[in-house]
């Protein structure tokens, strides 16, 4: 495994345009802290994958920075940089909705229409919502209407009717209880 640690930070140092010669610090640096980072971001990550993922993202930001062994607190120093990549990632991912998106490719799709059982237990309710409207005395069914139906506020229905918004109230709190008592009865 150390032989594919040396390999894999050869191939950054190459990939970001790094000299061989100095690779040994770096090689020991990330033998030392490749452990301890993935633990570091599984604790942030989603997966495993992700948090190799982010290692390797910090190493290949650590290998563009030319003093990085020179730095007297060069462990610190990581972790921050550490932080700052799992920051990024998370506002990354924040911007871009990850974790909301649901995968829809075993998903059936479904009938958007209501069922003709929804249809006619629809119709039912409605007749039964209608006689039970009708059942109402004519003020407390105009006010239901004008409220429900036509979205006035009780003051406007009560200049409308020429009464008090007190009576409005009272009408439709009798009129609601009855609507409800029929229904529930119909059910």
């Amino acid at each position: 495994m150390t032989n594919a640690l040396d390999q894999g930070s050869e191939k950054m140092r190459a990939a970001v345009g790094g000299d061989l010669k100095g690779d040994d610090a770096f090689a020991a640096l990330v033998r030392r802290l490749r452990t301890p980072l993935l633990r570091f971001f599984m604790r942030r990550a989603a997966s495993r994958n992700d948090a190799e993922e982010l290692v390797q993202d910090l190493f290949v930001r650590l290998l563009r920075r030319g003093d990085l062994m020179t730095l007297d607190n060069v462990d610190g120093y990581v972790f921050e940089a550490a932080a700052n990549v799992a920051r990024d990632r998370g506002r990354y991912e924040q911007a871009r909705g990850g974790g909301r998106h649901v995968d829809i490719d075993g998903l059936a799709a479904e009938c958007e229409a209501p069922g003709a059982e929804r249809i006619v237990a629809g119709r039912q309710r409605l007749n039964r919502m209608l006689a039970a409207l009708d059942a109402l005395p004519p003020r407390a069914r105009t006010i239901v209407i004008l409220r429900r139906f036509e979205s006035l506020t009780y003051p406007q229905i009560a200049d409308r009717l020429g009464i008090s918004v007190s009576a409005v109230e009272k009408h439709m709190v009798r009129a609601m209880s009855a609507l409800r008592f029929d229904l529930e009865a119909a059910d």
